[in-house]
């Protein structure tokens, strides 16, 4: 029995150095763990904010006639920045005809088209430098839209191309962006269109129907177009039942198609006398929210247009009724920087 307690003491005794190593080794992790946050936790990599398809909103209301848009540019991590680091964009169209093949496939009609050069400038070249002290930077351009024919959707494909520290992001799109144009005005939007009948008889109006939305894409300050009746968004021939309506300052539409095929006839008064093909516009703050604005635009439509799409068999449609356009501006935001806060 005292020969075993002996055995124990000198097993003790022995691991004391073990221990006191151990227990070294464990404060000192200990007081590095506690600093941890002070090192950077991941890797530092330069991306696009918005990477990947992303719908680009261009208020159209400025001075100039131009849209003067910022992109930006960050440096990931968990640390600030704390070099200058340059950063060169560039155009990046093969990316677009893959992203066009592999969410349309066959339907080329429905692809997104390159924006031409001709319709943006990048005023202080494609080079951005993400200044020490800052973890983003931004890349200026600034866009000439006016004549955009939006029957077609346009995209920007931008990549970063290189940089002077770090690497762009080995993530999936993270150092691509395709930028859908969307130019808006006043009147431009996604509108409920529930309550526009489309019919068969004017006056007997059987079996009415209608579409849920009706999307108004803009043309200038004061024009948006929009297809007649029941053409879809994505039909083939779409462009030739697209309708133009100016609103004008007497609050009268005036309604106009660039195809004469469909043999378009707005109707300004209806059976009773009352003016119709006219827009109204209600504004209201919110109650839960008094800096938002709740601009509600309504336009009261009523024409006749002939369906072509069988040209031996073509269908005369009257619509009738009205679309509804509701937005939240925010008063606390010009208005030239309102492009984000729409509901679209």
């Amino acid at each position: 029995m005292k020969s075993n307690i002996n055995k124990l003491g000198k097993l003790i005794i022995m691991m004391i150095p073990l221990i006191m190593i151990i227990m070294f080794q464990i404060s000192c992790t200990g007081e590095w763990r506690e600093n941890e946050w002070e090192d950077e936790q991941y890797e530092k990599y330069i991306s696009f904010v918005r990477s990947g398809y992303n719908d680009t909103y261009l208020n159209t209301n400025t001075a100039d006639g131009m849209v003067h848009y910022k992109i930006p540019i960050v440096v990931s991590g968990s640390t600030n920045n704390n070099r200058d680091i340059t950063v060169t964009v560039a155009l990046d169209p093969d990316t677009l005809v893959d992203y066009n093949k592999a969410t349309f496939f066959t339907r080329t009609d429905l692809y997104y088209r390159q924006l031409a050069e001709r319709h943006f400038t990048f005023p202080k070249g494609m080079n951005v430098v993400i200044p020490a002290g800052k973890n983003t930077g931004t890349l200026d351009v600034d866009f000439r839209i006016g004549d955009l024919d939006l029957v077609e959707k346009y995209i920007m494909p931008l990549k970063i191309s290189s940089t002077s520290d770090y690497i762009p992001s080995p993530r999936k799109d993270y150092k691509k962006t395709l930028m859908r144009v969307v130019p808006f005005n006043y009147f431009s939007g996604n509108y409920s269109a529930g309550a526009a009948i489309i019919i068969l008889d004017s006056v007997r109006r059987d079996n009415p129907t209608t579409v849920a939305t009706r999307e108004m894409r803009y043309v200038n300050d004061s024009t948006i177009f929009f297809y007649a009746g029941l053409c879809e968004e994505t039909a083939r021939d779409r462009a030739t039942y697209k309708i133009r309506a100016r609103f004008n300052a007497d609050n009268t539409v005036t309604l106009t198609a660039d195809s004469a095929s469909i043999q378009l006839n707005p109707i300004l008064k209806d059976a009773s006398g009352k003016e119709r093909c006219v827009w109204t516009i209600k504004e209201e703050m919110d109650v839960l929210q008094p800096f938002l604005m709740i601009r509600t635009l309504t336009m009261d439509i009523y024409y006749s247009y002939m369906d072509v799409t069988n040209p031996s068999f073509k269908i005369k449609y009257f619509v009738d009724g009205s679309y509804t356009l509701e937005r939240r501006r925010n008063t606390q935001i010009p208005e030239e920087d309102q492009q984000e806060i729409f509901d679209w």
